[in-house]
């Protein structure tokens, strides 16, 4: 069976998402799966985690700018520049406010005044530049969104968070609050989206990590281990745990050893899944604060 279609069964079982494990699990090579992943069939979500990407993805995103003579912007723009998104991006593109337009499917229109500054050229289609693209998703996406695709945009080195501030603090007009809010949550020690989306859920419900990528060390100051998030009072680790493969037995020897290396210094550790975070983010908030009262008690 060709990797698409086996690609396609798992997406259905799974809720639109390709664990590579269960890649894996149906027989597909592993190297069969990285081609694919390179080429563009397999879009990356997370460590081990995809979404097909269908053929006419980024034509679509390009396409509608182009039609309507206008601006990919929002989560289309971020996507045409590389950044990574918590799902599939629809078209989106921004108009001038005088322009005239007639309704299409699937399209979402913004009217805004955009300045030279705010655009730039790229496959060959007009979009908004990587600070204007952060902006306006923090300005007009959900929360999550917006902070996925800004930790993405500072991994990638397209904005700093310097930029990002300093644009937020002097922005002004409708849903500026908004904008700020999203910027503040913002981390350029985030590694995936995942952990942006763990991150939110957490500082959203009143648990907000003392250090994120926090050192841990053993009793000798030797590093064990970089964490995703780290509660010191109630001596919590938190980890944002994709759908990691691992290929050699010696990586899950490692990574029991790590968490029994936790143990020992007194810590202790909660590691939650996509699908936790997306799916059942009650259950993560009511671990992470169940484990806080027992340390206060």
């Amino acid at each position: 069976m060709r990797l698409v279609e086996l690609a396609l069964e798992v997406e259905r079982e799974f809720g639109g998402l390709v664990p590579r494990r269960e890649l894996l699990a149906a027989g597909a090579a592993a190297s069969t799966i990285d081609r694919a992943r390179h080429a563009g069939v397999l879009v990356r979500l997370h460590a081990g985690l995809y979404r097909l990407r269908a053929p006419s993805d980024v034509a679509a995103l390009a396409g509608a700018a182009l039609r309507l003579r206008g601006t990919a912007s929002h989560a289309a723009a971020a996507v045409l520049h590389g950044f990574e998104t918590v799902g599939p991006a629809s078209p989106t593109v921004t108009l001038p406010r005088n322009r005239r337009y007639r309704g299409l499917d699937a399209i979402c229109i913004f009217r805004r005044t955009l300045s030279v500054d705010d655009w730039t050229i790229v496959h060959g289609v007009r979009i908004t530049t990587p600070l204007r693209t952060v902006l306006d998703c923090c300005r007009d996406l959900p929360l999550r969104d917006a902070v996925v695709i800004a930790d993405s945009a500072l991994r990638a080195g397209a904005v700093t968070a310097g930029e990002l501030r300093s644009a937020a603090s002097s922005a002004t007009g409708r849903r500026s609050a908004r904008l700020r809010r999203a910027v503040a949550l913002v981390d350029p020690r985030s590694g995936s989206v995942l952990e942006s989306l763990l991150r939110v859920l957490l500082i959203e419900n009143g648990l907000v990590p003392d250090v994120t990528q926090a050192v841990i060390c053993d009793s000798a100051g030797v590093v064990i281990a970089r964490v995703d998030f780290l509660f010191r009072l109630a001596r919590l680790i938190v980890e944002a745990d994709g759908f990691e493969f691992h290929a050699k037995r010696a990586d899950w020897r490692r990574d029991l050893r790590r968490a029994n290396a936790y143990e020992a210094l007194g810590y202790r550790l909660l590691r939650f899944s996509w699908d936790d975070v997306l799916h059942d983010p009650d259950y993560v908030v009511g671990c992470v604060r169940a484990v806080q009262q027992q340390a206060a008690a």
